[in-house]
């Protein structure tokens, strides 16, 4: 079982988690925030930079095309409460890489998203 460690952020005005090398993103789909993991499973690319085209997530490295809805099944638990996400990342291999809300360019998203900034 993978260890996993809590962290909280205000969403949208963090929109990414960063644990050690790995990054996590926020997607927004018919009205549930989901977090994923980044790296694109086929060579690594980074997914929170690929564009939501017709309920896929296209990867900006090869193109490759991934379901939506299998992403976010695979996705890290979490629970959005008001503007308040709280999730469960898996935690790093070095004790001192906590998890770090970021914001962070992100163009995965089926709608766009109002920072309020």
């Amino acid at each position: 079982m993978t260890a996993r460690v809590r962290v909280e952020f205000a969403w949208p005005a963090h929109n990414a988690v960063r644990v050690g090398d790995e990054t996590y993103f926020c997607l927004e789909r018919d009205g549930v925030v989901h977090v994923l993991a980044s790296r694109c499973p086929h060579r690594g690319g980074p997914l929170h930079l690929g564009r939501v085209e017709g309920g896929r997530l296209r990867c900006p490295w090869h193109g490759n095309a991934f379901r939506l809805d299998r992403l976010c099944e695979r996705g890290v638990p979490a629970v959005r409460t008001g503007d308040r996400i709280t999730a469960y990342v898996p935690a790093a291999p070095e004790p001192e890489d906590l998890p770090i809300p970021v914001r962070q360019m992100v163009l995965a998203q089926e709608e766009p998203v109002d920072v309020g900034v």
